[in-house]
């Protein structure tokens, strides 16, 4: 039995198969389909399996990375959703919260809601902040709202209601009546969304779940259909949420906010498992793909987690959102994305400013050297012009690279308009998107009051390598870590994600011996919760985990930080030890803290966690000849101003040990990494490129 990784990013969708028993892999990389993304998904999995000489009823557990919530949301192809609210809380969409991205412009132009006034109802209902009914919802009144709804056309169906995350019944009381009127209709009430307080968080979130469901279930429905169509494993398929868990495809239906970052997860799991094998305490992930490029850090071997969230706005980042686009919250891997990639096109605006992104050429056309119609000139064009990548070897020869084109595009769309050399406007981009990429990096280390010079980047993603030395630089940073199979790395986050499912809930009370009864009671109702689920999905005791933690703040504080718990029973000395880490968190974070303020729980998680066996780093042959034995050649190449002879490196030639100095290419299939002059590599004993600064 084998396992294959299926991650769809919106360049190329990348493919690995495992076989457990041999320790094998087999990887292939293909064009995405924007326009169809369950194509690609069959023809790499079909196309990998013909490479392993495997036959699909082998595939034990098909796991999947998607960004088709996240590319909804940023292209604005949502659906038509309708939201039902207590009555006098219209208006909470648009009112949301005071923060803005830019404190001091007057003009900046806000979001509009993701669902307008004119498809917002309110129902006659009012329960109290303890869950006291204090207004019986009134059924006759909510009947004739959900038919304005249907007279609207709605495609799917919010409810979000005043306290409900305390007293589920009106919500229940909504669904039922709407079921019935709106049978085909996804009904999203927000208990089953985002059972925490905050109503205009749990509003958005669940309107965003809502809004991108039906393309989330039709994706889903497509993909399980051609899965039977070619073997029937379409019950063996699993998908990557946010958190770096997995789900099923049903469950996946049913919450589709939690995968908005279920590709850029899955390279963080796989960082993760690098980094506690090569025994890194301190290091920033960097993935750099064909759309986006996307960071988070890793403390002892952990990637970070965070349960704010906000999309649809200049970036998509968790942590301390900046106002600028839609609030969800869901527990997730904190990791920020930018619109930076390899297809990243580059413009000159209406100031003769040199731009790059955030729109991108995509899989379709692609940049103007794919020859494949694309006319704007991108990052891959200009790397293509300054000797990085070869012309004849990118993607294994599969997709040949053709310069007079990028030639062309980098002239008329960038030089010309700027008076620039060839070579010049091409650096010019690169420094760019290197400078757009650096927001990112500083964001998720000296925003979260980390000092980057004191961390390992790890590099990965098709383009990651080429632009990793240049930031590291920048930042800093000392050393730079490019895993095997960078170009697929994320895919092989995929292998090692566990099945995983959250539970919540709201308490508010105060981290003392005094509450801690109270404290305790609430974490066995929801250990109960995970173990229902464990016993109704038949996981074996053995690959059962919980892990407890919980959002802390100052009492009269309006904001949390997420703490780890050691137990599902506390004791009094636990306490202490949690509110001695929260002073500690809080400090690193913010930049201070207040030991004698008394703490306050607000909401407390349990994760269900069946774990799943990773693969292992396996290691590679010791050096028995030069590393001069893997050159295939040289180029010219442009560093600093100048084109210089550079050897280019097979990596797969490469042995542990091998050491080599920039300047120098290394060239794999799905990848480049490029090693500036001055710099020193060393191949590990697993076949990472240890690069110094």
């Amino acid at each position: 039995m084998v396992r294959v990784s299926i991650d769809i990013g919106g360049t190329f969708t990348d493919v690995i198969l495992f076989d457990d028993e041999s320790g094998l892999l087999w990887s292939n990389k293909v064009s995405s389909d924007p326009k169809d993304p369950a194509d690609p998904f069959i023809h790499g999995l079909k196309k990998t399996l013909k490479t392993a000489k495997t036959d699909i009823i082998q595939v034990d557990h098909l796991i999947h990375g998607t960004t088709v919530v996240t590319n909804a949301l940023f292209e604005g192809k949502i659906a038509k959703v309708g939201l039902l609210v207590t009555d006098g809380f219209g208006d909470i969409l648009e009112i949301g919260r005071q923060k803005r991205p830019d404190l001091y412009n007057l003009s900046a132009h806000k979001l509009p809601p993701i669902v307008p006034r004119s498809r917002v109802r309110e129902v006659i209902e009012r329960v109290a902040a303890n869950g006291e009914v204090l207004i019986p919802l009134d059924e006759v009144d909510a009947h004739s709202k959900l038919l304005e709804l249907a007279d609207a056309g709605i495609e799917t169906l919010a409810i979000v209601l005043l306290f409900s995350f305390k007293n589920i019944d009106h919500e229940l009381k909504l669904t039922e009546l709407a079921s019935k009127l709106f049978p085909d209709v996804p009904i999203f009430p927000s208990h089953q969304i985002l059972a925490e307080f905050r109503e205009y968080e749990r509003t958005s979130t669940t309107v965003i779940a809502a809004a991108v469901a039906p393309r989330v279930i039709s994706y889903m429905h497509s993909i399980k259909e051609r899965l039977n169509d070619i073997g029937g494993i379409e019950d063996r398929l699993t998908i990557m949420h946010s958190g770096g868990g997995t789900l099923t495809a049903t469950e996946a239906a049913t919450r589709p906010h939690t995968l908005v970052e279920s590709g850029p997860a899955a390279g963080l799991i796989a960082s993760s498992r690098l980094a506690q094998t090569l025994d890194l305490p301190q290091a920033i992930a960097f993935d750099m793909g064909g759309t986006t490029a996307k960071s988070g850090l890793l403390l002892e071997g952990k990637p970070q987690f965070s349960t704010e969230y906000e999309v649809g706005g200049e970036v998509h980042a968790s942590g301390r959102v900046s106002g600028s686009g839609y609030p969800l919250r869901s527990p997730m891997i904190d990791v920020i994305e930018c619109g930076a990639g390899a297809g990243s096109i580059a413009w000159v605006d209406a100031g003769y400013h040199l731009k790059v992104g955030p729109h991108s050429a995509g899989a379709d056309p692609g940049p103007a050297c794919y020859g494949l119609g694309g006319s704007e000139p991108t990052v891959t064009d200009a790397h293509l012009i300054l000797g990085r990548l070869a012309p004849d070897s990118f993607l294994g020869g599969e997709l040949p690279l053709q310069n007079d084109l990028a030639e062309q595009a980098i002239t008329s769309r960038v030089g010309g308009k700027l008076n620039m050399s060839l070579e010049i406007a091409a650096a010019g981009i690169l420094a760019i998107v290197n400078a757009n990429m650096l927001r990112i990096l500083r964001v998720v280390s000296v925003a979260r009051g980390h000092d980057p010079r004191e961390f390992t980047l790890i590099a990965y993603g098709g383009a990651g390598p080429m632009h990793a030395l240049d930031l590291a630089a920048e930042l800093g940073i000392s050393r730079v870590i490019v895993p095997r199979l960078p170009g697929l790395f994320s895919a092989l986050g995929l292998l090692c994600a566990d099945l995983s499912n959250n539970f919540l809930e709201t308490i508010m009370i105060p981290l003392t011996e005094e509450f801690l009864d109270e404290l305790n009671t609430s974490l066995s109702h929801l250990a109960l919760a995970a173990e229902t689920l464990f016993e109704h999905n038949r996981v074996d005791p053995q690959e059962r985990l919980l892990q407890i933690s919980a959002d802390l703040r100052y009492s009269r504080q309006n904001y949390e930080l997420k703490i780890p718990f050691p137990a599902i029973q506390l004791t009094p000395r636990d306490i202490v030890s949690i509110t001695k880490q929260f002073h500690q968190e809080h400090q690193t974070v913010y930049g201070h803290s207040a030991p004698d303020e008394r703490v306050q729980v607000v909401n407390i998680h349990v994760q269900a966690v069946k774990r799943v066996t990773a693969p292992q780093f396996p290691q590679i042959n010791t050096a028995n000849r030069s590393a001069q034995a893997a050159i295939m050649g040289t180029r010219k190449v442009w560093f600093s101003g100048g084109y210089i002879d550079c050897p280019i490196y097979n990596r797969a030639e490469l042995q542990a040990g091998h050491t080599l100095h920039g300047p120098a290419i290394i060239q794999e299939k799905e990848s480049t990494t490029v090693v500036n002059p001055e710099r020193h590599l060393l191949v590990d004993q697993f076949g990472n490129l240890v690069i110094q600064l």
